[in-house]
């Protein structure tokens, strides 16, 4: 035997005392790492499919709670919805609880289905998108049935620019400021959505609107819209009265010492009378008043 294979066959020899020794020393432990690894993967496989298998179902019973909606079995949908949203899997108990707010307002129940939607905005469990949305929703339905206070209650944290739902949230506020009488604040936002380029376009289009319902219902533009007389600073009776009055004037009141019709650049009648009738009451007696008019005044000193 060569000196080689002796070194050769010691070195297995000693190699497979080291790996009979390791594992009579860890060899249970490496099998029940095995085994629990093993054990782990197939619960998590089967957790997972057990989980879409109830999201399915969840989904195929709201999807049948909607139809029923669409049917008008409206109070038969909102007890199915009631059952997702308390049994259901994955995002459709959310979903079926804001359904649930849509039709409680589709039955003319608007308390009701805001307090549905107030319950969603106000859950901390519930993802921030989805809260966001039922307090648009809310805000949309107080629009009609609340006050501009309530509106802005649930949405004007929402209307800041780098907000998703701004559009909704500023339409909502200037809707329920426009129902509330107040145009500065409905105009503003209005505006603010017609301006804006991100604004989707049924939004803009209702802004459009809207600006125009708002410029047409203006005291101020009313009053100088084509054809309303325009404001003199008098009464117009005053300034009916006055046009007859010039008219006479310049049509029959003659010059006493030329005859002729006075000219356009004479004083004003109501000037010019003083004097000659504070002249004509001595020289005219009471009985004569036409001598004050036809006949010159006599001079001073005539007599």
């Amino acid at each position: 035997m060569s000196d080689d294979s002796f070194f050769r066959e010691v070195s297995d020899e000693l190699r497979q005392d080291k790996v009979k020794a390791v594992w009579t020393k860890f060899g249970m432990w490496i099998f029940a790492a095995v085994v629990l690894a093993v054990a782990i993967t197939a619960g998590v496989v089967g957790w997972d499919r057990y989980r879409t298998a109830q999201a399915n179902a969840s989904g195929d019973s709201y999807l049948a709670a909607l139809d029923l909606a669409r049917d008008g079995k409206r109070d038969e949908a909102v007890v199915a919805l009631e059952g997702i949203a308390a049994d259901g899997y994955g995002a459709y108990p959310d979903l079926a609880r804001m359904s649930i707010g849509g039709v409680l307002h589709e039955q003319d129940k608007p308390d009701e289905a805001v307090a549905a939607f107030d319950g969603v905005a106000n859950d901390s469990g519930v993802p921030q998108p989805i809260r966001d949305m039922a307090a648009v929703r809310a805000a949309y339905i107080l629009v009609d049935s609340g006050t501009l206070d309530d509106v802005r209650s649930r949405v004007e944290r929402l209307t800041g620019d780098s907000e998703a739902l701004r559009f909704p949230a500023r339409e909502a506020i200037a809707l329920a400021a426009w129902k509330a009488r107040d145009r500065e604040t409905a105009r503003l936002l209005f505006q603010q959505l017609l301006n804006d380029a991100g604004a989707p376009n049924g939004i803009v289009g209702r802004a459009r609107m809207m600006l125009e319902v708002i410029a047409a219902s203006d005291p101020m533009a009313a009053a100088a819209a084509p054809g309303e007389p325009a404001d003199t600073g008098a009464p117009s009776g005053e300034a009916a009265d006055t046009a007859p009055a010039q008219s006479a004037t310049d049509s029959g009141v003659t010059d006493s010492r030329t005859s002729q019709p006075a000219s356009s650049d004479a004083p004003e009648p109501a000037s010019a009378a003083a004097p000659v009738d504070e002249t004509n009451s001595q020289a005219a007696p009471p009985s004569m008043p036409s001598q004050a008019v036809s006949e010159p005044a006599p001079a001073a000193g005539a007599n």
